[in-house]
């Protein structure tokens, strides 16, 4: 699960992020008539009705893997939460495969330009959907809510079940807006670590400049509400999920005036964990030790993976923002070519971050699959034996869907000669 769900991660990445940018940016070609903005929009609507296509396929083969490894947990999903998988279908979905086709053929089809554009909001806002209405099974899990249940034998009967209450639970706001403004993140920072290396590799043109500044400064605002819904997060949990938020400090015991932690270090400003979690240097902040040692996620990978994120987000921001005043202020060649570089190793680094947090958010939850009421090992398949051969099944379809996709892509770049995708044609 944890191997298809980080393939899959790439594809929701790109699927919520890349529309939004590629919609702004022909917004911009079209006000400005700028024809730098709107080939960016062109070039960038083909890699994604591939990614889209490859997206749905690894997304359907994650339902599946639902009930072939989680039968348990799916006999309560499905009575109390399966109202958020219905509505990503209908209203998400649905909306994206149809206004898809409309937006990638329709360039140069319409009278008005305007015209096209407005058949990219269906998929801009159909994507946010999807990654909206899927993230809340996700808190679900974290803070279940909207039902009823008692457990006889060891097996969970529900009733009373509210969908809504359950879809919006308390989690919902917090983790939605943070993972949806973070494929905004990962998204403009991929793009930007593209044309850094496009740049570096001497195919330094208008086009390739104002596509890496564009992703840039899309990058550096994205990073901004990212950090701020993440802060809002943590606070969440150090009330809602203590025992997350305790693994992910590094916290033991229960305190007041908390010390920050920064991996092995200690931050040396009394209450500094205790202001960020509570806007209070005295805030007393649950440790570990007030929950049975049974249900302690692991705590050095939860603790490292959190402070790696969070390094990663600070990098993003200190970085997109020197960048952006490098362009507007200095016109320095050394502090220019500076700048890709740096730009260069945020691709990976920003998909790295958004698979630890999907590391901190499931690992942090540990024992549990749905907090406090089933265990991961309860909603585990009992077809132990069949495992095995269903990984190294995945495994194939995986390899081979990567294998094609980058085919795929390199082939159609190729043939339209696009300038703007550098590594396409490397």
């Amino acid at each position: 699960m944890a191997f298809t769900l980080g393939f899959h991660s790439l594809f929701i990445i790109l699927g919520v992020g890349l529309s939004g940018l590629i919609s702004m940016a022909e917004l911009i070609g079209i006000l400005k008539k700028n024809e730098l903005f709107l080939k960016m929009a062109r070039t960038w609507s083909y890699g994604f009705a591939i990614m889209f296509g490859v997206g749905t396929a690894s997304g359907t083969a994650v339902a599946f893997e639902l009930y072939l490894l989680w039968p348990t947990f799916m006999s309560v999903a499905v009575k109390v939460v399966a109202l958020p998988f219905f509505m990503e279908v209908v209203f998400a979905f649905f909306p994206e495969a149809i206004f898809l086709p409309i937006y990638y053929y329709g360039w140069d089809k319409f009278r008005k330009p305007i015209h096209h554009w407005l058949t990219s909001l269906p998929i801009v806002f159909g994507s946010a959907l999807s990654g909206f209405f899927i993230t809340t099974v996700n808190s679900f899990m974290n803070t279940p809510a909207g039902f009823s249940y008692t457990v006889k034998n060891g097996a969970i009967s529900v009733y009373n079940v509210n969908p809504i209450a359950a879809m919006f639970n308390p989690a919902t706001p917090w983790e939605t807006s943070h993972v949806i403004s973070a494929t905004y993140v990962g998204t403009a920072f991929m793009l930007a670590s593209i044309y850094a290396y496009a740049i570096l590799r001497g195919r330094k043109n208008e086009y390739t400049v104002s596509a890496f500044r564009y992703s840039v400064v899309a990058g550096f605002v994205s990073s901004i509400f990212a950090g701020i819904t993440g802060s809002l997060s943590a606070s969440f949990l150090s009330v809602f999920q203590p025992e997350k938020f305790a693994a992910m400090e590094a916290l033991y015991n229960t305190q007041s005036y908390a010390y920050e932690k920064l991996f092995s270090f200690t931050i040396h400003i009394r209450g500094l964990m205790s202001f960020l979690a509570a806007n209070r240097f005295s805030a007393t902040l649950t440790g570990l030790n007030a929950f049975p040692r049974s249900t302690w996620p692991d705590v050095l990978l939860v603790h490292s993976a959190f402070d790696l994120m969070a390094l990663f987000g600070f990098y993003f921001f200190f970085a997109s923002a020197a960048t952006i005043i490098s362009f507007r202020f200095m016109h320095s060649h050394a502090v220019e070519k500076l700048s890709y570089y740096v730009m260069l190793i945020a691709g990976p680094m920003a998909y790295g971050t958004f698979l630890l947090g999907w590391i901190v958010t499931e690992e942090g939850r540990q024992p549990w699959i749905i907090y406090n009421i089933m265990t991961v090992e309860q909603g585990f398949t009992h077809a132990y034996a069949d495992v095995p051969e269903l990984f190294y099944a995945f495994l194939l379809f995986y390899g081979l869907l990567t294998f094609l996709t980058i085919f795929v892509l390199l082939r159609y770049y190729h043939s339209h000669e696009i300038q703007g995708v550098a590594l396409a044609t490397h």
